[in-house]
C-alpha cells in the first residue's frame, strides 16, 4: 500500500510515524487555522464501528424503503452497509473524514 501510495497525507491509520494523537493534533491544527480565518466550522462524530455488523442489511434496506427513506439516501445506506464507506460532498464547504 505505501509503494502503491493509496494513502493520502490526512490518512493516520495504518501508516509509519502516524496514530490516533497525529490525528487528532492535525485535526486541532485544521479547526484552528478555519477559526483564524473566519470560516465557519463544525464537526460531526459518529463512531459506527461494528454497529450493524448483526442487522440484516437486506430487510433494513427494505424498511428503510417502506419509511420513505429512497433515492440517493437509499444508496448511501446501502453503500455504507455493503461496502463501510461514504463519500459526502458539499458544495463551498471543505469537509475532512478522519477514522
Amino acid at each position: 500500500m505505501y509503494k502503491n501510495k493509496i494513502f493520502t497525507e490526512a490518512q493516520h491509520g495504518l501508516r509509519k510515524g502516524k496514530c490516533i494523537e497525529t490525528a487528532v493534533q492535525s485535526f486541532i491544527e485544521m479547526i484552528q487555522e478555519a477559526l483564524d480565518k473566519r470560516f465557519y466550522t463544525f464537526g460531526i462524530f459518529i463512531d459506527l464501528t461494528k454497529a450493524y455488523d448483526i442487522l440484516n442489511h437486506k430487510l433494513c434496506l427494505e424498511k428503510l424503503f417502506c419509511y420513505g427513506v429512497r433515492g440517493s439516501t437509499n444508496s448511501w445506506f446501502r453503500s455504507y452497509l455493503t461496502n463501510g464507506s461514504q463519500l459526502l460532498r458539499l458544495t463551498k464547504v471543505t469537509l475532512a473524514v478522519l477514522w
